[in-house]
């Protein structure tokens, strides 16, 4: 099996991280439900989970020195899955109190601020099929503003899911989160079509190099 495709501990998370975001879309479906509030804590529970294994799976590349294209392009994508997951399910269902008292009511997430989440994911993963087809070559590249958006969107996603229990002087954290979240993936999405034009750039002018060397 080639080395790109070989199923190292880190790739192994990875993966299983990918299989939990099913049971964890399935309790944010169902969490709003009276009968069914322990289902926002198996949702929290599961979420940090993945977290984890976000950091452990990194860690263990890094160490074991394991790093494959297989996991550079498996790792991203866990995270939009998860991402474009929990936003689509914020903005349709929300997260209501179901507690007796029901004091809390019921916070949605914003529709655009989903638009900004899903729209920064489209934006990557459009751009890097553009990429592919303009050079030939597949080019996949961490960029700063790309983790602080994923980081500030997962803390968005936690923040709501825990908004139920938040002390009154932190109620109004996950809306500050959707605000900075639209924000970081505007900048994320401008960063990415800035960096993919300069490697296509860079890409042909090193053709045109060789060319000429030829």
């Amino acid at each position: 099996m080639p080395d790109s495709f070989r199923l190292g501990w880190p790739n192994r998370i990875t993966i299983i991280r990918v299989l939990l975001i099913g049971p964890f879309v399935v309790c944010l479906l169902n969490m709003n439900d009276a009968d069914h509030r322990e289902l926002r804590w198996v949702a929290i529970v599961i979420f940090a989970l993945m977290a984890f294994s976000d950091v452990l799976d990194g860690y263990l590349a890094r160490r074991l020195h394991d790093e494959s294209p297989l996991g550079k392009f498996l790792d991203p994508l866990a995270d939009k899955l998860l991402i474009i997951a929990a936003v689509v399910i914020l903005c349709v269902g929300g997260v209501k109190d179901t507690s007796d008292t029901g004091s809390r009511g019921h916070l949605l997430l914003p529709n655009w601020a989903a638009v900004a989440a899903i729209g920064k994911d489209l934006v990557v993963s459009i751009g890097f099929g553009l990429v592919h087809l303009a050079t030939g070559r597949i080019y996949i590249r961490p960029r700063l503003a790309g983790r602080c958006c994923t980081v500030v969107q997962s803390a968005l996603v936690l923040g709501m899911l825990l908004w139920v229990d938040l002390p009154p002087a932190l109620a109004d954290l996950p809306r500050l989160l959707w605000w900075l979240a639209t924000m970081l993936a505007a900048v994320a999405a401008v960063d990415y079509i800035v960096m993919g034009n300069r490697y296509v750039a860079a890409v042909g002018a090193e053709a045109k190099h060789h060319g000429r060397g030829g």
